[in-house]
């Protein structure tokens, strides 16, 4: 930040007395404080946690700075943790500036700097490895930026595991977008942690104005009345001349009627509203990569530049610059060619197809207001700092894994509060386009709209369950740990109040049918039903159980040859044995024929009565249902991945053999099968580059799972086409054994990236025909799985359960695989 004094490797002569360091924290600003903020900083000062929810660009991460600074002047270390590795970088850049390379490391899996430094940049995943091994490493503050991620479906587990195993010592320093229970947020983690503050700021810095956008370039206010009188545009333009010829909102089907059909507005209309106005920079979000390109590659084709002659001077020496530091980028490429293009008329492109470099070339240029407009998906929302004056949301609906569904309250705050610039723009202004007149409704609610509260994400995987199996061992220890999740929480409020709907249903119908009880109120004979409910679930819990330990007998035979040893585990961590779930049973069923009901006269006619109640019995059946899953689904959870462990000898007599051992190391979504793999055998013997080209089947999920290059590439490759065959069918055999136990977590093998890992590992230099010969996909995406694919080789190697055979090996790949334009791309 503007004003800020950088921090030397003498931090010991930062001041020690609290007041001086919060004084002279504030001296680094030529600006004064918000109050939200001077509250965290006095709260922190004096040894609280913190969690703050405001808006983008409130200033949320000068919190974490003081926090920073306290650190540093008092000796301590701090970890700060991001979601994106693009942001981990970003941050590592921005704080290696302010306090010296000395004072700041990183680690991101497949990169590892000065990694005992004091103030530590690191992914959430790898902290909460640490955590889980008991390695605080000395730490005395956390910092959980974009702590909203714990709502992340896919990653949004590790949020809650680190403040599950964070040391209580450690003071947290949570920052969030805004949230509608951050108050519940923190109410979980004071119980599960240690008493944290929570502070809601809900006022942006700058204001914001939101407008609603139609195709001729016509801006709306957000209002019901605006809603109406665009319909009633819409409805007259839909009218059709004597030639038959619809106007723009409508068409015609056969037999004359009319068609729903969607009109994007056009991006040449958008920004020339903007321009008139006096509303560049902005930063145009569109939601799909070929959306963005096809954008910035028409723009080009109608539009004058934005950049007057000294100012295109400035961004041709940038590029030059960047081509000189970045020298194996290709821009002779279609993509690059387009990039660069733009960027000298002041129009930019950023998703996550593009290389870093680039991206990053595009974040520098638009920060210094070289760039105008930013074709950007959403990702761009998440983080990355590149306020602007104007924000253009280009549609109101997303792709997503189930179709299409309509943007988020959330979303819509996270993307449109880029817009307005503090200490520059009085006013920021985001536009609502609208594909058609029945969106305006759609961005009148969304403009309107409460942001939504924080779902729990929260799962058991493999690497989950086998971190806890070694770290807890204990099942009763295990089980108290799930238990304080954020997710079990929430199941535990909404227990609470399942339970007094339960109640006042039962009054309520119970009078409107006539339903009295002469002895006791019918809340009583409820739970008594409850509680023989209950013994019926511990009598289905023992049949499973006898049918999980078989199953997972005769598993294990056939994975180790070991016949049927073991099956003692899946009862080790159910809790008891099959007799003490009978002795269990014995203890219920008689302090059930104790209740005062059991033995009532009047029961059977009550209950008869109650199931003669259609109404009631299918609410009743419901509630049941709902409670037992709330109560229970994470153990559950727990209990199926443990026995799939067990099927595959991974678990024994509840401890972790070498193969369960390595699972619980791996941050990776395939831990399973990446096990499965590294014991099978497929890796040995091979050279770094066919070792290499298997493993790349295992990163991530692409964007597409076939492959046509692979599978011609494999046809000049029968020894590593035989290899890829066995890894399908492992794949297979994971996912088979994943459903027969009812465990719902995701399994992916593809060949997208083997051809082009192949090559690269093999010596190929020429990075363009690789990527246009064996991949034919965006090249950032070939550096990310790269980058992946080199922190999955390290994980491998790292591990002492391996042959020290394949390790080599392994160490041999990430030197050939981390050069030339991947390994430039490292810190970016």
């Amino acid at each position: 930040m503007t004003g800020e004094r950088p921090i030397g490797p003498a931090s010991t002569s930062l001041p020690q007395n609290e007041q001086a360091l919060v004084d002279s924290f504030h001296d680094r600003y030529p600006f004064s404080l918000d109050s939200f903020q001077e509250e965290a900083i006095r709260l922190i000062a004096e040894d609280n946690s913190v969690i703050v929810s405001a808006p983008t660009g409130a200033g949320k991460t000068l919190i974490a700075e003081f926090a920073i600074y306290r650190a540093l002047a008092h000796q301590h270390r701090i970890a700060y943790t991001t979601p994106l590795k693009a942001l981990s970088n970003q941050k590592y850049a921005d704080f290696t500036r302010q306090y010296g390379e000395g004072l700041v490391g990183i680690l991101t899996g497949d990169v590892k700097v000065n990694p005992r430094a004091p103030l530590i940049v690191m992914t959430t995943e790898i902290l909460r490895n640490k955590f889980y091994a008991g390695q605080s490493e000395g730490l005395a503050y956390v910092v959980l930026d974009e702590c909203h991620y714990m709502g992340n479906e896919g990653r949004g587990t590790v949020w809650e595991e680190i403040v599950i195993n964070c040391p209580p010592e450690v003071q947290l320093v949570a920052l969030s977008a805004t949230v509608s229970n951050i108050g519940e947020i923190a109410e979980w983690i004071s119980q599960t942690h240690r008493p944290i503050r929570a502070i809601h700021h809900p006022i942006r810095p700058v204001p914001l104005q939101y407008l609603l956008c139609d195709k001729d370039g016509q801006l709306w206010p957000p209002e019901p009345a605006s809603v109406q009188r665009i319909l009633r545009g819409s409805t007259s333009a839909r009218g059709f001349s004597s030639d038959r010829v619809a106007r723009p909102w409508g068409r015609r089907r056969e037999h004359g009627h009319r068609a729903f059909r969607r009109r994007p507005l056009e991006v040449s209309v958008a920004i020339a509203v903007l321009k008139s106005r006096r509303w560049l920079p902005a930063i145009y979000f569109i939601f799909s990569r070929s959306g963005c390109e096809r954008a910035l590659a028409r723009f080009l084709e109608r539009n004058e530049p934005l950049l007057d002659s000294a100012r295109a001077e400035e961004v041709e020496e940038a590029i030059g610059r960047a081509l000189f530091e970045y020298p194996s980028i290709v821009p002779e490429s279609d993509l690059n060619r387009l990039i660069l293009k733009g960027l000298r008329r002041g129009v930019g492109l950023h998703h996550a197809g593009i290389l870093p470099a680039l991206k990053r070339l595009t974040e520098i240029l638009f920060e210094r207001g070289l760039v105008q407009v930013v074709f950007a998906t959403e990702t761009m929302s998440l983080g990355i700092h590149m306020p602007a004056k104007s924000v253009v949301i280009g549609g109101l609906r997303k792709r997503s894994d189930l179709g299409f569904r309509s943007l988020s309250v959330g979303e819509l705050t996270q993307m449109g509060g880029r817009a307005g610039r503090r200490g520059i723009d009085p006013e920021g202004t985001c536009l609502l386009a609208l594909d058609s007149a029945e969106a305006a409704e759609d961005a009148v609610r969304l403009v309107r709209g409460e942001p939504e509260p924080i779902e729990s994400r929260f799962r058991i995987g493999y690497s989950s369950a086998a971190l806890l199996i070694e770290s807890h061992r204990e099942p009763e220890a295990i089980r108290k740990t799930i238990e304080r999740s954020f997710g079990q929480f929430q199941n535990r409020r909404k227990i609470e109040a399942i339970r007094v709907e339960q109640e006042r249903l039962i009054r309520r119908m119970a009078e409107s049918e006539g339903m009295t009880s002469p002895c006791c109120e019918l809340a009583t004979l409820f739970h008594y039903r409850e509680g023989r409910a209950a013994v019926e679930q511990e009598q289905e819990r023992l049949r499973n159980l006898r049918v999980a330990t078989a199953r997972a007998g005769r598993g294990r035979g056939k994975a180790r040859g070991r016949g049927g040893r073991g099956s003692s585990s899946l009862a080790f961590f159910w809790g008891e044995s099959a007799e003490e779930t009978r002795a269990k049973i014995d203890v219920m069923t008689l302090s059930l024929s104790q209740a005062p009901c059991h033995r009532c006269p009047e029961r059977g006619l009550r209950e008869r009565q109650i199931k003669q109640s259609r109404r009631l019995g299918q609410v009743l059946e419901g509630h049941r249902r709902t409670l037992q899953q709330l109560q229970d689904s994470y153990w559950e959870q727990f209990l199926q991945v443990v026995a799939v462990l067990q099927h595959f000898g991974y678990l024994e007599d509840g401890r972790l053999s070498a193969e369960g051992r390595l699972i619980a190391s791996l941050r990776h979504d395939n831990e399973l099968l990446a096990a499965r793999v590294a014991f099978s055998g497929l890796l040995q013997g091979l050279p770094p580059e066919e070792l290499a080209a298997l493993l790349s089947c295992l990163v991530e999920e692409p964007r597409r799972a076939e492959s046509p290059v692979a599978r011609l590439f494999l046809r000049d490759q029968a020894h590593l086409r035989r290899r890829v065959k066995t890894l399908e069918e492992l794949s297979q055999e994971v996912d088979k054994i994943q459903r027969s136990y009812r465990v719902a977590l995701p399994i992916s093998m593809h060949t997208v990236y083997l051809a082009a890992t192949h090559r690269w590992v093999a010596g190929e230099d020429d990075w363009l025909a690789l990527v246009e010969q064996s991949f034919g996909a965006h090249e950032g995406d070939l550096i990310r799985a790269f980058r992946r694919l080199i922190d999955l080789c390290r994980q491998l190697e790292e591990s002492p359960v391996l042959p020290a055979e394949i390790q080599r090996t392994l160490s041999r790949t990430v030197e050939l695989l981390d050069r030339g334009i991947v390994l430039e791309s490292a810190l970016i």
